[in-house]
Order: C-alpha cells, then structure tokens, then sequence
C-alpha cells in the first residue's frame, strides 16, 4: 500500500475521532463536566497546573475555547486530563476492534453498554481472553467510572460503533509490520506547545531504525533489548520487526519496555499487543513485557539486557519539578554528571538534560558488559562547555564501568521532530570499554535531490558527511568535542589553545526590554524625550513617553544588528547601573542625580523585581539593577559578534557621535558577545581574526550549529587569539585589513579580496601556511 494510502487512513481516523471532531467535542465537554465532581482528578489537575509551562497554558486555553462553549474560561489543567482521558478510551477501544477483526472470535456487540460491561473491559478480562495479560493494567485513566451515567455510556457506544466502521490496521499502519498506530494520532489531539513543554516527542520509524543500525541489532531471538522510555513504543516495533521469524510471542518477550508516563505505557501495549495478535494464545496467556516505571528512579534492577535504545526526553535541570531534582541529586553526583561551579553553572553552564542521566542511570542499572546502548539525545551534550563536561566522561560513576563511544549521527540540519528545533543526535555506545579517539561522526543534511526513493518510505532524503570528532583539549578529555573532516591533512591541534582575551556577555536586562529599551524622540529642556520598546519584553508592557537624563541613554546594537564586520545601532539603551560596583546605581543617588529616570523605571518596579536573574542574584541590589554588567560592558571600544548563530560574524564598535547625546560609547544586547579592547585598531585587529577562516573553522568544529551555546564568551578560550601588539607588523596589518573591510562592507563594496588576505596574514598569526587555511575555508559556513 502506497504512503498515500497509509496518509488516507490516517487521515480517516483524526475526521472520523480526531481533535476537530464532533465525537471529540461532545467526549471533552462530558469529561469537563464530570471531573468537575471527581474530587481525585481535581487535586492532580491542580498539581498538574504548577507544572505546566505559560505556552503550554495558552495553547491548550485556545484549544479549549473553541470547544467549550462557556461564560468561565475552562481551567488548561483540567482540559488536558479530559483530552489525555479521551485519547486512553480511543486506544483502548481501537485496540479491541482491531484484535477482533482479526479474530475468529464473536464480534462486540453495538448494543447498550451497561457500567459492569465497561468496567469488565477497564479490567482487561477481553485481553485475557485472548491470551495477552496486562491490557490495559490503567487504573487512573478509569476514573470516569466512578461518575458513569446514562450520558457517557450513550456517548462511548458512539465512540465504539465508529471505531467498527473504520479499518484500524492496515499494512502501512500495521504494528506488526513495525508501525506506530498511535503514536502520531496522539500528536494531532495535543497542540505543539503542550507536547513540547512535556517532553514528548514522536519519534519517527527512519530514525528508530538508524540507532538500531548503528548499535547492530539484528532481531536475533537470544538477544534481549530494553527502551527505558518507551513513549508509544516506536523502537520495540521497530525491533520486532527485525525479529527472524517476525513478531511472534517468544521471540517478541526479548523486547521490553518501560517509561514512567502511564499514558505512554499504555500506548506502547497497546502497539505491543496489536504487533502480536496473530500469534495470541487464549491457552496460554503471556504478560506484557511494558512497565510502568522510572529508570532514574528504580531501585530493582539487573544488568541482563544486550541492547538499551531509545529517545529519553529533553528536560533541562531547570524545568524538572523541585521534588525530582531533590530526589534525583545523588544520582547527578554519583555519574559525575555536575561539574561545575556555582558561577560557571550561572552562566549558562548549569543547563543540565535529563536525557544524560537517563542514558547514564540506564547503562548502568540494566545494560549487560559488553552490550550496546543507543539513543537520541541533544548534540549540545558533545558540544556545550560547562553543561556537557561530566557527559563526556564516559564512565558510570568514579569507579565505574567506561562508556565506549562507537559512533555518532549528527541530525542537527535534518531537524527531525516537528515540535523541537532541538539539537538531534544519535548516539551509540559499548559499556565496559574505554573511548577511543577520534570516534566517527557522521553530519547529515537534507537532500536536494527529491528523486530519493527512500523519501517515500517515510524517511527523508539525506545527504551525509563523513567526519572525525575528538576532545579539543587532548588533556583535558570532557572538553568539548572538535569535529573536523577525516583525511584533511591539517594538524589542528596546532591552532587551538587558551587566548589572551575574556569575551563577556552584551548588557541583559532579564527579560525586561521593553523596559530599557527605548527610542530617542527629541530634547527639551536638557532632557531626552523617549518611548519604550512594549512588544521586546517577555510580559505584557504599556507604551510609555518620558523624559530622561542624558547621561544615562546608550546606541545599542541587538542581534540582527551585527554581521561580518558591521554592527549599526537601531535602538537606545537605558542603564542605570554602577558598572564598577556591577549593580544598580544607589537608589538614593539615582533619586537626586537623576530624578526623571528613577521616576520611569520605579513604574516598572513589580515587573523589574519578579526578573529570575534578578531574583535569584541581585534581590539586595537595588530593583532596576542588571545582571553581569561591568566596566567591559561601557567600553568605548570593543569587538562584537553574535551569539545562537552559525557562523561568526564580528565587527569592531568605537565611541559614535549621537544626535541629541554627544559621543558615547555603543552597547551590545545579551544575545552578543563582545571583547574589550584598548583601541579601534586593537577592535579591528580581532574583528579581522576572528572573521577568518582559520578561526570561524575552528568555532564551527567545537560549538553547536544555531545552539545557545554557539558564539558564547567561552568559545574564546581554544582559540589561541594573541593580544593585539602595536610592534607586531603582522597585528598592524591585520588591524588594517580589518578597519578596510569595515569600510568596505559600510560602503556596499565587495569585502572579499580583503578576506583572501586577512586569511593569509592570520596563517602567518597562527603559524601554519596559506594553502592549510585554504583548505580550511571551504568547510567555512559564512553569511553577513
């Protein structure tokens, strides 16, 4: 059956019981109303509630407006359960048509439904019938039971008799040919924002399917495979596939699974069962090898198994509930798996995935020595400094078994999943064996060619990239990985190494521009007449006009206002900071100095005091005060670049003559970073260095493509930049170079003859030949 087909059956599905139908509607609104006197479910919504992110909130309100017709907005929480309640009877219901179709047993009636029927059918007696214990073994998705009336019983036969009039399974749907037949379904009822903010992403078959590849699992019926988080259970029906004589009871109870979501346990048996259908026993019922259980968490366990695969879910330490972070603890410490300082983890170097200690917790609690572990995880934990330091150790604890890495897939490009614009990677390992460098990496990017045919079996066209990856600093084994092509013939290790410059992060307000951010509309009376930026704050602002003191004000240059040596300001800055104390400017002085300027900002005092950053650092500062701004952040001179890019773009700033200010100097935003420098000619020296080709190779091969952590000021410290020497004539030069191509570019001019030769000075800089950094330039991903 072609994929259209399969598109088509789908597609049947969701019109027939999906989010924009009649049967959905009617099943949310008689679910709303009963939960209302369903005192248990009540209480989680209300934990539930805590948990969900602002996003999530929003989307699943819209989603309830137009469903719900009611005076009173419907309460987000409550919604999801009645949505999340919906989707357990369409699995459950949709799994005992589908077994009964292909059943020589007596068919469900479409009768009435009486309270002992459906409770019989929550208790799973049919499954046992059949010769499957365990199904569906979800006591809290019952709940409905203790409020059954007349309505829900005439409302679930509707449900029951649609799902008979469908063809549930079909050869492009089928789980015994490997397919999710829920999976995606669950992703048309739950909008983007709700599944992001909880983890939950669909794993596609293409993808289960390389990590397969790669830890080399072949089906064979003595080996045993484990997915700790199994989510709808993609990759064990992608493992029975492969099983040699395909999904059959014996061979099928080698493949387990656990999570410790209980709706996604209940999906993954319900694809378990249906894979399994033809070879049921009634005489010899078999209990399901899918648990409910957490792999961080769990306390029993054995070290049998030959294969652990899976996609843990990406959870940033920060977005964990307190009480798992407190249970949790121990655990991050015994895998070595925080690292860091308390300042380093504030800059940015605490984002701790919960994918890591997963992948550690279950390479040491279930993975046999010698077995092979594969799994999506983010990239960002082979390439972030500081947050992926203790990953990159390799080893299970201090004297634990080492982590071999055997290969990995670098999916950042190909983008995977509809609802992260994460950082995908594959990962394969071997437990007991220590990590040789380098290991092989491969980068895989989207085809231009559509004529692919595997396109059409549902995986994407690719193009892939052969490569090498090893830890940049040879002596320090956790640092970030340098990933370069194989075969290149340039000893990189030459070039890297610890620079003569601290970079630091541009001015942050904590989430409170449209605050400080503002446009300069005029002077009078000494004052500078402003308005506010409301549509760049986080929160909801008014549009304001005040009038300020001058001395105060600074140009600004935000993200899209640097490029490759260019960076024009495009709105002002107000800081009211005492850079030398880095804090606010004393309250009782910013009153009688600057009396204007106080008066705007105390407006804002609720929304500037309720800033995490400023919560959890400054609370004893005065309340305007900003985080991490010191005497580098009013330097009249300075070099520049972005922050969450690709490629470097860096561009000298120096001290502009502003209209209705005078000469100041220009300011970067937080999502730049920048490098004091003495002089303009010391800014364009670095401006032109960094924008060469040597150095944007060597940034690009330790940093994470568009990651947050690409540009940040830690990326300068293996880039063995030398401070900037007036008596060096190879400095002058390159200042020269890097003041002309300023030039240039503001001019519209052509700046690549003088890149040619900021490249062949910087080889001389770096102390290698021009035809190397030649070499280096076509692997150079460069943009203005």
């Amino acid at each position: 059956m072609s994929s259209r087909t399969s598109r088509r059956l789908r597609s049947s599905l969701e019109q027939s019981v999906g989010a924009r139908s009649e049967c959905f509607a009617e099943a949310v609104q008689l679910l709303l109303t009963r939960i209302a006197h369903h005192h248990p479910l009540q209480q989680q919504a209300a934990e539930l509630d805590t948990s969900l992110a602002a996003s999530a909130k929003a989307a699943l309100a819209k989603m309830a407006g137009r469903l719900v017709p009611s005076e009173d907005a419907v309460n987000p929480a409550q919604f999801l359960l009645a949505l999340q309640t919906y989707y357990t009877l369409v699995v459950k219901w949709l799994t005992r048509v589908a077994l009964e179709s292909s059943s020589a047993r007596d068919k469900v009636s479409h009768g009435p439904l009486s309270l002992e029927e459906v409770r019989r059918f929550e208790e799973g007696h049919w499954a046992t019938d059949m010769g499957m214990v365990g199904f569906p073994d979800s006591p809290a998705w019952g709940w409905y039971l203790d409020v059954w009336d007349g309505g829900l019983d005439d409302w679930l036969r509707s449900l029951r008799n649609r799902l008979h009039d469908l063809t549930p399974v079909s050869p492009e749907t089928d789980p015994a040919e490997g397919h999710d037949l829920f999976g995606s379904f669950y992703m048309t009822l739950l909008p983007k924002q709700v599944r992001h903010a909880l983890g939950e992403h669909y794993t596609p078959a293409w993808l289960a399917d390389l990590v397969l590849d790669r830890i080399g699992y072949d089906g064979a019926s003595t080996s045993r495979l484990l997915d700790p988080t199994c989510g709808s259970g993609m990759f064990l029906l992608r493992a029975m596939a492969r099983l040699k004589n395909g999904p059959n009871v014996a061979g099928a109870m080698q493949v387990a699974g656990m999570d410790v979501n209980d709706l996604a346990v209940l999906t993954a048996r319900a694809n378990y069962l249906l894979a399994i259908r033809h070879r049921l026993d009634p005489d010899r019922p078999t209990t399901l090898p899918v648990h409910l259980r957490d792999v961080v968490l769990e306390e029993e366990s054995e070290p049998a198994y030959d294969f652990l695969v899976g996609n843990p879910p990406w959870l940033a330490w920060d977005h964990l509930p307190e009480d798992y972070r407190r249970q949790t603890m121990a655990l991050w410490q015994r895998y070595g798996l925080f690292t860091l300082s308390g300042n380093e983890a504030r800059h940015g170097g605490g984002k701790k995935d919960l994918a890591m200690l997963v992948l550690y917790a279950g390479a040491d609690r279930y993975l046999r020595p010698g077995g092979r572990l594969g799994m999506v995880v983010t990239q960002t934990l082979l390439q972030t400094r500081g947050a992926g330091d203790g990953f990159r150790r390799f080893r299970l604890g201090e004297e634990g078994p080492p982590l071999k890495v055997l290969h990995v897939d670098d999916l950042v490009d190909v983008q995977p999943f509809d609802t992260a614009a994460n950082w995908t990677a594959v990962l394969a390992l071997e437990k007991g064996s220590p990590t040789r460098y380098p290991v092989p990496y491969v980068r895989w990017t989207r085809s231009l060619d559509k004529s692919d045919a595997s396109a059409t079996r549902g995986r994407p066209s690719l193009d892939s990239q052969t490569l090498e990856a090893a830890p940049i600093d040879p002596e320090r084994l956790q640092s970030p990985w340098f990933v370069r092509p194989t075969g290149l013939g340039v000893a990189l290790e030459q070039f890297c190494g610890p620079s003569d410059y601290t970079a630091h992060l541009g001015a942050n307000t904590g989430g409170a521009n449209g605050v400080y951010w503002l446009n300069l509309l005029g002077r009078m009376d000494g004052k500078i007449q402003v308005e506010n930026l409301p549509g760049r704050s986080k929160q909801t602002l008014p549009a304001v006009r005040a009038s300020l003191e001058p001395e105060l004000l600074y140009p600004l240059v935000r993200w899209s206002d640097v490029g490759r040596f260019r960076a024009k300001p495009s709105a002002f800055l107000l800081l009211a900071q005492d850079p030398a104390k880095r804090r606010g400017i004393d309250e009782l002085r910013l009153k009688n100095d600057f009396p204007q300027t106080f008066a705007y900002l105390k407006q804002f005092e609720e929304l500037l005091r309720r800033r995490a950053a400023y919560r959890r650092y400054q609370d004893s500062a005065p309340f305007y005060s900003m985080y991490n701004v010191g005497e580098y952040t009013v330097a009249p001179h300075k070099v520049v670049w972005r922050r969450m890019d690709r490629a470097v773009r860096a561009a000298a700033l120096a001290p502009m003559k502003v209209p209705l200010l005078g000469l100041r100097p220009v300011l970067c935003q937080e999502t730049c970073a920048m490098i004091a420098t003495e002089s303009a000619e010391e800014s364009h020296y670095l401006a032109a260095v960094l924008n060469s080709s040597l150095v944007g190779f060597l940034v690009q091969a330790h940093n994470v493509r568009g990651g947050k952590g690409f540009g940040s000021p830690g990326m300068v410290e293996y880039l063995g930049l030398r401070r900037f020497d007036a008596q060096n004539p190879v400095h002058r030069e390159l200042a020269d170079l890097g003041l002309a191509a300023s030039k240039a570019v503001a001019s519209g001019q052509d700046p690549c003859p003088l890149e040619t030769a900021i490249d062949e000075k910087t080889a001389i800089l770096y102390g290698t030949e021009a035809s190397q950094v030649a070499l280096l330039a076509d692997f150079v991903e460069k943009s203005n």
